[in-house]
């Protein structure tokens, strides 16, 4: 596996210089030990609110999550993302504090080849990833960050739904290009409720397209909920957050078209 390829999603092999926090994941399953890496995060990334630091953690995971997708989809291997085998850094990077997330040790699991074999271990794999790795995190955070934990989850579609476009688009094949969908399918429509630990599966969600900022013949996705970057210093609701009302979204599209000065680009998280 060449790990290089997962730092996009801000997954690494070796510590962050200068981290200002480093902390074993498996130790943020308890809530103290969360709030006490949130209440470190707040202030360095300018939160107004506590929310927006709870959603920029979950955010920023479920960056491993993507990872995991991209590895076994496009690489045929999955890498050991268990918490025992996660270390959370927070650190100072172009000019902002991001999170990142280390494994402690490099070590994968080959997709099984034949085609029957694969779905039973996909399936196997992915249910215990997000029953053992990411569920406990996301209620650790909701138990202290002011957000519910089906609103935490909901985070997560909204960068799978971008990212496996990504890796639709520029698939080497297109053999390659249906493994991508039918596996992120196997996400969105082949695990239970119960293994997220809510009524329905969080990723099984449908896609609101909205018209381009700037050119009407495009469209770009609505946002699954609110990235919370409104809570943050200087920060506002994007034109693809839901908070919008429709008539907002339209006077946003007539400033950006009649060359009007735009709003700062929202900070993304990858």
């Amino acid at each position: 596996m060449d790990y290089e390829k997962l730092l996009p999603y801000h997954v690494t092999t070796e510590d962050r210089p200068n981290a200002v926090c480093s902390v074993p994941a498996s130790e943020l399953t308890d809530s103290a030990a969360m709030k006490k890496l949130l209440d470190v995060y707040a202030p360095l990334m300018k939160a107004l609110d506590g929310r927006a630091a709870a959603a920029y953690f979950c955010n920023a995971f479920s960056g491993v999550a993507v990872a995991l997708q991209y590895a076994i989809s496009v690489h045929g291997q999955a890498p050991d993302v268990s918490l025992a085998n996660l270390t959370v850094q927070l650190a100072p990077a172009d000019g902002k504090y991001t999170l990142s997330f280390k494994l402690n040790r490099l070590a994968e699991e080959d997709v099984p080849a034949v085609a029957a074999e694969r779905d039973e271990w996909l399936s196997r794999k992915l249910a215990r990833f997000y029953a053992e790795t990411v569920r406990p995190l996301i209620e650790a955070v909701a138990a202290v960050g002011g957000l519910s934990a089906p609103y935490l989850w909901g985070l997560l579609p909204t960068r799978f739904n971008y990212y496996t476009g990504q890796w639709t688009l520029h698939a080497s094949s297109t053999a390659e290009a249906e493994t991508i969908e039918n596996d992120y399918a196997v996400v969105k429509r082949g695990l239970p409720a119960e293994t997220f630990g809510l009524k329905r599966n969080p990723f099984d969600v449908t896609i609101r397209w909205l018209e381009d900022l700037k050119d009407e013949s495009k469209q770009v996705r609505m946002k699954n909920v609110c990235c919370r970057f409104f809570e943050t210093e200087g920060g506002y609701c994007c034109y693809t957050c839901p908070r919008l009302t429709e008539k907002e979204r339209a006077e946003r599209r007539e400033q950006a078209r009649s060359a009007a000065p735009e709003p700062a680009k929202v900070p993304v998280l990858k």
